[in-house]
């Protein structure tokens, strides 16, 4: 879904549209909104049984413009991707410089040329479903006319071998986890130890993750970006470093250390770059034809 946003809108540094409370701590923004979503949902159900079509999608227009406002409010109204702004920065050498540009114009100059962000697409591990098939949810979009969510489902294991290629290459990668299982927030601890339920409460978990998947236990709830994994004498991974977007107090300055274990039962995507992944893999994304996932599916939960 982010290929879409950047090639719609671009994207612009941080410095031209700086966080806001609301953008790092998007989970009360996000509860009041889905709580109105849900209720504008229910009135639209209402309206259409008496009015006809162009009418509800007069009042649905009328109810995206309330959600705008408030979006407005809370985290500021997003450059549009056709203006023009300017950009005063210190390059590496620490001379200052200046680059005007639009959005778009922004993204097309400094963007990796090696490995296109339009190029990139999502492996996940979805032990429910057949892997080494390609999959979509039904409805999942957030650009009209865009392109339409593709994962191609896969072992835990080859996801972790996309990671480690693509860290080798100097690329860090975007994932989707669970993020709330078994996490100690303020020491940056993703780990399946980190918190003994079975000795201090007589509490077992057995499940496994695709019953997980299935009674609604788990789904992917966060994303983050993986800068740094460890490697074993063989070349395995032991642990991984977790770049956040909760601000800087929580973990080494936001950063985290996300386990190996617990990536085999908590992480559920990841995206690389085509040029970067298997060519199986490849293989599969291009050959089309995915398998359609209900919109309620928990793989559409992130996307």
């Amino acid at each position: 879904m982010a290929r879409n946003l950047l090639d719609r809108y671009g994207i612009v540094p941080q410095a031209v549209f700086p966080e806001s409370y609301s953008s790092s701590n998007s989970g009360g923004l996000n509860s009041i909104l889905t709580s109105r979503l849900r209720e504008m949902a229910l009135q639209l159900r209402d309206v259409t049984s008496g009015v006809g079509v162009m009418r509800a999608r007069a009042i649905k227009e009328e109810f995206m413009a309330e959600i705008w406002k408030a979006m407005s409010v809370a985290v500021g109204v997003p450059p549009r991707p056709d203006e023009k702004f300017v950009w005063d920065y210190k390059d590496k050498d620490g001379k200052v410089k200046s680059w005007e540009g639009t959005p778009r114009e922004f993204y097309k100059a400094f963007t990796s040329k090696q490995y296109p962000a339009l190029e990139a697409f999502s492996l996940i591990n979805d032990p429910r479903n057949e892997y080494n098939k390609l999959y979509t949810v039904e409805a999942l979009g957030n650009v009209w006319g865009m392109r339409s969510i593709a994962y191609v489902n896969t072992e835990s294991k080859r996801l972790k071998e996309a990671i480690v290629t693509c860290i080798k290459a100097g690329q860090p990668v975007f994932f989707g986890c669970d993020v709330g299982k078994f996490l100690d927030s303020p020491h940056g601890i993703m780990d399946l130890e980190v918190y003994d339920f079975k000795n201090s409460l007589s509490l077992n978990y057995t499940m496994s993750k695709a019953q997980r998947l299935r009674t609604g236990d788990s789904a992917m709830t966060h994303a983050m970006v993986i800068s740094g994994v460890h490697l074993d004498k063989n070349g395995n991974p032991v642990r991984y470093r977790i770049e956040n977007s909760w601000g800087d107090v929580n973990g080494d300055k936001g950063y985290y250390v996300m386990t190996d274990r617990w990536f085999d039962e908590y992480v559920f995507q990841v995206v690389v770059p085509r040029q970067l992944a298997s060519r199986d893999l490849v293989k599969v994304l291009d050959g089309g034809n995915p398998v359609v996932l209900p919109a309620w599916d928990p793989m559409g939960a992130l996307a």
